[in-house]
């Protein structure tokens, strides 16, 4: 059993028992949960691209084009996002030694701070949401696990 399989109740292991059986207060637990995500969308100082831009150069994103593809973006969209966060001291861009025709990318060391404080709000943000009674404990975590068997569901289905 995983450590999160552990923390969900034995009867709610079962994911169709789940969806007929949630105990009273999941609801409140969901809605915890979606007021949580609108909250965190309305706290981040910068736009939601430019903290998915930066996430994507701290993973690995080193040029334009690979930030392109990581955010699903147009190349002229790129060079202007790249463009903004470079001006934000977010971001420092220069020529590859080893092509001087590519550009690269990387995290200022404001970026890198931009990143960590963005983890460290949503962090306290999931935290202050938490339930801390036994019973809104179990709801919520009945909750969870029938959001993961629906993200299950849509990342295993064709497009997904």
């Amino acid at each position: 059993m995983s450590d999160s399989e552990a923390l969900i109740p034995r009867e709610g292991r079962d994911a169709a028992k789940v969806e007929v059986e949630a105990p009273a207060g999941s609801e409140t637990a969901v809605a915890a949960l979606m007021a949580l995500a609108e909250h965190a969308g309305r706290t981040t100082p910068h736009s939601h691209l430019w903290l998915r831009a930066l996430m994507a150069v701290q993973a690995g994103a080193d040029c334009p084009a690979e930030l392109r593809r990581a955010l699903g973006t147009t190349a002229p969209s790129t060079s202007r996002l790249c463009a903004r966060l470079e001006s934000a001291g977010l971001l420092e861009r220069h020529a590859d030694p080893k092509d001087r025709r590519k550009m690269l990318v990387e995290l200022s060391p404001a970026g890198v701070e931009e990143v960590r404080s963005h983890h460290a709000r949503t962090a306290d943000l999931i935290g202050a949401a938490l339930p801390t009674s036994g019973r809104e404990v179990e709801a919520f975590a009945v909750a969870c696990n029938i959001a993961r068997t629906h993200l299950i569901r849509v990342l295993s289905s064709p497009g997904g």
